[in-house]
């Protein structure tokens, strides 16, 4: 959404179980009295049409990545990596999550738990990698995600299955990345320490990865990685979503979210919302492209995450 107030086609979709997730970004926030009126009116919505309440999510990772750059974390990942306390980044998830209820925010995308492979990786480069060492990347990157639970706010790893080997942006451009045997093992570590610990929701990027996905279609779109990798192979139940579909995939939005979909992504993440993306997954079901196990598959995922946080 744009602006400050919730825009009435918005809370028209929330009253009719069109949209079950808010994404605010910093531009939708100037103060917490505006933020707690935004949020319990796309709450009351939601209610007043019989729904659950939605997921409302930011990026609050640390760093650059603030969208109130007021709150907590207090530290950027590599920040709290260099302290060696693990309890350090226990205690910053722990109090972004606090800080986030009180604005009326359930969901952080956060932590980002990508290890970096080369100095000039986009993701360390705007200093939001935790650490080019896995396995402390795995540890801090699990700490800050239960302090978020903790605080009965969802935590989401990211950007899976790791953009350590990107030289730009994935926000910017489409790339298909070739991370050698030793850096994909790598890159899953820290997933494989927090999915065993019930982490909430993983973040799927928007790169092609061919080791995994002999097409080379982005992560979020392909069934090789969502089903294979993350829920077959690491035994990953919770709930998925897309990075921003309005980035470069080679295809427009409303095609990569049916894509998405069919590969197993839960949530469908549309930064440049237009009409017709419902409509288009109406299309699929009918189809039968997007079959009616995914999509019921999807809805339990998301509708647990939302008991778990007192929202269903």
């Amino acid at each position: 959404m744009s602006g400050t107030v919730a825009p009435s086609w918005l809370l028209r979709a929330a009253r009719a179980g069109q949209v079950g997730s808010v994404i605010l970004f910093a531009t939708n926030i100037v103060s917490r009295g505006q933020a707690v009126a935004l949020t319990n009116a796309l709450q009351r919505a939601a209610r007043a049409g019989g729904n659950p309440k939605l997921l409302i999510a930011v990026d609050q990772e640390g760093g650059e990545v603030k969208r109130i750059p007021s709150g907590p974390p207090t530290l950027s990942p590599p920040q709290m990596a260099a302290t060696n306390k693990v309890s350090v980044a226990g205690s910053q998830g722990r109090a972004t999550g606090q800080f986030l209820k009180r604005w009326g925010i359930n969901m952080d995308l956060a932590p980002v738990s990508d290890v970096p492979t080369f100095g000039g990786a986009f993701i360390w480069q705007q200093g939001r990698a935790f650490s080019f060492n896995a396995a402390k990347t795995a540890n801090f990157a699990t700490a800050f995600a239960q302090g978020l639970q903790s605080a009965g706010v969802a935590a989401t790893g990211k950007h899976f299955p790791g953009l350590g080997s990107a030289p730009t942006d994935t926000d910017f451009r489409l790339q298909e990345l070739h991370p050698t045997a030793v850096q994909r093992a790598a890159a899953l570590k820290p997933y494989e320490r927090m999915i065993p610990r019930g982490l909430d929701a993983v973040l799927v990027a928007l790169a092609g990865f061919p080791a995994y996905d002999r097409s080379g279609a982005p992560a979020a779109l392909s069934r090789p990685i969502i089903q294979g990798v993350l829920r077959d192979k690491l035994h990953f139940r919770g709930v998925t979503l897309t990075d921003a579909l309005g980035a470069p995939t080679g295809h427009s939005q409303r095609t990569a979210g049916v894509l998405a979909a069919i590969a197993g992504a839960d949530i469908l993440l549309y930064t440049n919302s237009a009409p017709g993306e419902l409509n288009a997954l109406k299309g699929a079901l009918r189809s039968h492209k997007l079959s009616a196990a995914n999509a019921d598959g999807a809805y339990r995922r998301i509708i647990a995450l939302k008991s778990k946080l007192g929202l269903a």
